[in-house]
């Protein structure tokens, strides 16, 4: 405060050091101000105070100040009552912030073409928002051709309403390893059930265990099955379904 309103100083006759201004600062006191200050419109006085380097530009009445005007500090109210010139005078307390949110404030907040420009000369960058209703009347007319054509080809699956939010996360619920050229071991070339695919299967691995049949590394070549008939004879069963595709 005394460095903003270039108040004259003297020397203090007792200097002093404190600490509670600071944490773990010890402030020399070595100069004095003699100020004159008011509060509201009836008290007004001039008092010789201490001058301490801090952050803030205040002024701090202490006790010298209460025991010369006689202050009556009131617990429960938190104010302070006292006499000055055959009037009575109560000092109240700072509002806290809740009191200042639980006032209604205005939803327009508006600013003069001045403060505006000194804004802009402060920061050299200003952006501009400009509200607008929504175009109900728009069409796909002025989207580009080849997003047109996105659209109609995929209208079935793309919403008419944009949503304002983005999708929610979704974790991966199965995750398959794709390998090129791997085939399933698992597909068997005939439909039928799986038992009965079981029992097929182990007749293949006994005539490859007994070395009657052995696998074909041909691309031309076919599946083959050997099926016992009635008579005690072997029919043989092809799948020519590979061969006819190479066709």
């Amino acid at each position: 405060m005394v460095q903003t309103l270039q108040l004259k100083t003297t020397k203090n006759p007792y200097p002093y050091k404190i600490s509670w201004v600071k944490k773990r600062i010890d402030i020399a006191v070595t100069e004095m101000c003699r100020l004159y200050f008011s509060i509201g419109k009836h008290y007004m006085c001039e008092v010789l105070c201490d001058v301490v380097d801090m952050d803030v530009c205040h002024l701090i009445l202490g006790r010298p100040w209460k025991f010369d005007v006689g202050a009556i500090y009131d617990g429960r109210a938190n104010t302070y009552s006292l006499e000055w010139k055959a009037k009575k005078l109560r000092l109240l307390s700072q509002p806290s912030d809740n009191s200042w949110d639980s006032k209604e404030k205005s939803a327009l907040q508006l600013v003069t073409g001045s403060a505006l420009l000194n804004a802009w000369k402060e920061s050299s960058t200003m952006l501009v928002l400009v509200v607008a209703e929504p175009n109900e009347n728009f069409s796909l007319k002025k989207v580009p051709e080849a997003v047109h054509h996105l659209l109609q080809r995929y209208q079935e699956i793309l919403s008419e309403t944009l949503q304002s939010i983005l999708p929610p996360l979704r974790a991966l619920q199965h995750q398959i390893d794709f390998i090129p050229d791997s085939v399933l071991p698992n597909l068997p070339h005939y439909k039928i059930n799986p038992t009965e695919q079981t029992i097929m299967q182990q007749m293949v691995d006994l005539l490859l265990e007994k070395q009657l049949i052995q696998p074909s590394l041909s691309l031309c070549a076919v599946s083959a099955l050997l099926v016992p008939k009635k008579d005690g004879k072997w029919r043989l069963c092809m799948d020519s379904r590979q061969s006819i595709r190479l066709l």
